[in-house]
């Protein structure tokens, strides 16, 4: 069954990569939620009425982080 051997190493680099991947994404989901946070605690120093432009930004690069973790999340090959 020397088959049997590429094929658990290629299985065991796939874990690796999939584990990496997910770190990786974690990372960046870290990372936005504290910029998020840091420009929303932002808001306190400034006119309410420049918060709404604020809240739309973030809404949009939110979306566009959560949209890329998807595509990387989603199967392969299918």
């Amino acid at each position: 069954m020397t088959d049997a051997t590429p094929l658990g190493h290629t299985e065991s680099a796939e874990n690796a990569h999939a584990a990496t991947e997910q770190q990786q994404a974690a990372g960046i989901a870290e990372r936005t939620l504290q910029m998020a946070r840091e420009r929303l605690a932002a808001l306190d120093d400034m006119p309410t009425a420049d918060h709404v432009a604020v809240f739309d930004e973030l809404h949009q690069e939110l979306s566009t982080v959560l949209n890329g973790l998807e595509k990387d999340d989603s199967p392969r090959g299918g």
